[in-house]
């Protein structure tokens, strides 16, 4: 009796969770399902230990998209035979319950021959339930292994051309820039022999905060993307992600807002840097990947200052005038949110100063009107330590570093 009990309450949660995770994976995305992204860490852990001690490690996480997928399809199917074979366990040698041929004494063995011939219906009736219950039983998993292989063939079309339209973004991304991860190719082209912007810019900066709130809404809804590794760096999200954060360096807080107004406070400009800083988020809470901290300001500000001073520096050389040049009102930062939300929500702060609720609104959620940084190089350094700690989780994660995928590789992408 005892032995009845613990078979079928350990066979309904496996049961239960497998049926869970086909619901959360395939039918509703939306839903973190906990079985299967488990077993995708774990798989892709595998593997990037395995990749250290192999000959070829980028072949091996080049493959690993598909390994993960089978394998977890391979783990759907085994948990489903194994779940009702422990329901059958304690029956299958009763003969009562089960019609068996002589030799057949009930044995682990032969609860899994039962599952193993009903899950995949092989039909072939040499070991058969007697009881109506047994018999549902038998009905209920043959349906649940067609409807789980129907499902795993559903998630395979559902996984991949998403996964190609993501490497066709960055492939784009990549063509647009030359293979140059500061951007300033795209910029180039973009300028007019006058100094003044090209109008399908603002097009094509809308366009890319889209494609990174679709890239986003993907890794959310197929978390197996963050393990896909192509075969070059220019066709990974990492390389896309740190491309945009130079380009969004370059236009916000490389550019003069004095002199270039109309770009460095342009609605697409902002809408591309708010894109960006809701997706490094929600990329980073759906990896389950603990930050690194940012650098203090005292210790890390060199490698930032010649970051900034290389971005000013290559604006100039396009006839540009960059911040460091003139810039008596540095811009917000959008990617650290809005500093004063606090104090707009509860009124409290310096009674002097307070303003309408429509004016303290507008100041602490306006970015075009919120001004708080103390230099220009104060806000690049930051935007780009509110950002570089979320691209790092994902680094961690894609099996390139972020060296890799800043280098700026000689292509067949002709540069301007």
């Amino acid at each position: 009796m005892l032995l009845t009990i613990v078979c079928t309450a350990l066979g309904t949660i496996i049961l239960l969770a497998v049926y869970f995770d086909l619901w959360a994976t395939v039918l509703h995305p939306g839903i973190e399902s906990p079985l299967s992204n488990r077993f995708h860490r774990a798989a892709w852990r595998t593997l990037c230990i395995l990749s250290k001690v192999v000959p070829r490690p980028d072949r091996l996480l080049y493959a690993g998209l598909p390994l993960l997928i089978g394998g977890l399809i391979l783990l759907w199917l085994i948990l489903l035979g194994g779940g009702f074979a422990l329901l059958y366990y304690p029956w299958v040698g009763n003969p009562a319950a089960f019609n068996t041929p002589p030799d057949v004494t009930g044995s682990w063995f032969d609860a899994l021959y039962v599952s193993g011939t009903t899950l995949f219906t092989l039909g072939y009736g040499d070991i058969t339930p007697l009881t109506k219950p047994l018999r549902i039983l038998a009905v209920i998993e043959a349906g649940s292994g067609m409807a789980t292989m129907s499902f795993a063939v559903a998630y395979v079309l559902a996984v991949y051309p998403s996964l190609s339209r993501l490497r066709i973004r960055a492939i784009a991304l990549d063509a647009e820039v030359a293979s140059h991860s500061s951007g300033m190719p795209m910029l180039r082209r973009y300028l007019l022999s006058d100094g003044r912007w090209n109008g399908d810019m603002d097009d094509r900066l809308r366009e890319m905060a889209l494609e990174l709130l679709e890239l986003t809404e993907n890794h959310e809804a197929h978390p197996i993307l963050y393990y896909s590794h192509p075969p070059r760096v220019e066709q990974s999200i990492l390389r896309m992600l740190l491309t945009v954060q130079n380009l969004i360096g370059s236009l916000r807080y490389g550019l003069s807002p004095e002199r270039h107004a109309d770009l460095v406070h342009n609605p697409q400009v902002l809408l591309l840097e708010q894109s960006f800083s809701y997706s490094l988020r929600r990329l980073s809470v759906s990896l389950h990947t603990s930050l690194t901290e940012p650098p203090e300001k005292s210790s890390g500000q060199e490698d930032y200052h010649e970051a900034f001073a290389r971005i000013c520096g290559e604006l100039e050389n396009l006839g540009l005038v960059s911040a460091r040049q003139i810039n008596e009102h540095p811009v917000s930062v959008l990617a650290q949110g809005a500093p004063n939300a606090d104090m707009a929500a509860t009124g409290t702060g310096d009674p002097a100063t307070k303003t309408s609720p429509l004016e303290r609104n507008a100041l602490t959620y306006d970015p075009a009107l919120d001004q708080h940084s103390d230099t220009a190089s104060e806000a690049y350094i930051t935007f780009r330590v509110a950002t570089d700690r979320h691209i790092a989780a994902y680094a961690a994660t894609s099996g390139y570093t972020i060296s890799e995928a800043i280098r700026n590789d000689e292509t067949a992408w002709a540069v301007e």
